[in-house]
């Protein structure tokens, strides 16, 4: 093809193309309903578009009430759950009081029976109400005494109060 042709060719492809569009948006135009004026509309609802129906004051005032419900329980809920977390948080410093207490007494009696030093590791475990405290022991000089005297030294530190109701005490020497 030369030249000439092309354009004769790109000429006749444009008004095609330009006779769809028209037919197109002529199509469209027709499928649209024309926007009637605020008279019109007016004298449909027998009122001006400014003034709101009851029905959406009454929307407004259900979405309202609505969204101030949802967030007096978001906050309601929040609030409560700060407020068992301050409790659990004072019952925990309780219990660790006591324990460091109770270790202070054990590292006082190993003292006295020669354990200067000795390493205590405690570990709490919580079952519902009651609390158990594994108590661990640890001392070079304790782990080469033989298992009668080891035991006969736990039963003697056993011997030890642990001043608060429902808490268990478990004494080990750890090797």
């Amino acid at each position: 093809m030369n030249s000439q042709a092309k354009r004769v060719y790109w000429e006749e492809a444009e008004t095609d193309r330009r006779q769809r569009l028209a037919q197109g948006s002529a199509r469209k135009l027709a499928m649209v309903p024309a926007k009637k004026s605020r008279k019109e509309e007016r004298n449909q609802t027998g009122r001006s578009h400014r003034y709101r129906t009851r029905k959406d004051k009454s929307d407004r005032l259900f979405y309202g009430l609505v969204v101030m419900l949802v967030l007096i329980l978001f906050f309601g809920s929040k609030v409560k759950a700060v407020g068992q977390e301050d409790i659990s948080r004072d019952t925990g410093l309780y219990y660790r009081d006591l324990v460091d207490g109770y270790t202070k007494i054990l590292r006082e009696e190993l003292a006295d029976q020669g354990y200067a030093n000795s390493g205590i590791t405690t570990t709490c475990i919580i079952d519902g109400q009651i609390r158990t405290y594994q108590i661990g022991i640890h001392h070079e000089r304790i782990d080469q005494l033989e298992e009668d005297e080891q035991l006969e030294l736990l039963e003697t530190l056993a011997s030890t109060p642990f001043d608060a109701a429902g808490v268990k005490t478990e004494l080990s020497i750890i090797r």
